[in-house]
């Protein structure tokens, strides 16, 4: 699988976007990753200008290189933004836990809920 940005949740608020890619052998290496917050989620679901994904080495301690570690997989977007993989029902719970139950909508266009 190509570069890739994931967005994995151990449970409501325990969430993380991590930058996949290729390392030495390994396919699967999580090269950074970063907390979710509203602010960064929104970036990710609508362009990901936001979400550096140059770096020097690897950012993620030994014990957290394996996506699988993060929790379970809501979203996959490639680098260029296409998305791959989604889990429609914990996408959805996210969306409330992170938006909705706030009164907000990560689409840029409709910044309040009805």
């Amino acid at each position: 699988m190509t570069a890739r940005i994931e967005w994995r949740t151990k449970g409501a608020g325990d969430d993380a976007l991590l930058f996949v890619s290729v390392y030495g052998e390994d396919d699967n290496t999580v090269l950074k990753a970063w907390k979710a917050d509203p602010a960064r989620l929104d970036d990710f679901l609508n362009d990901m200008a936001r979400l550096d994904t140059s770096f020097d080495g690897l950012e993620t301690d030994v014990d957290k290189r394996d996506p699988e570690q993060w929790g379970q997989l809501l979203l996959t977007r490639s680098a260029d933004g296409d998305v791959l993989d989604i889990n429609p029902e914990l996408y959805w719970d996210a969306i409330y836990y992170w938006f909705r139950s706030h009164g907000t909508d990560p689409h840029r266009l409709r910044r309040s809920v009805y």
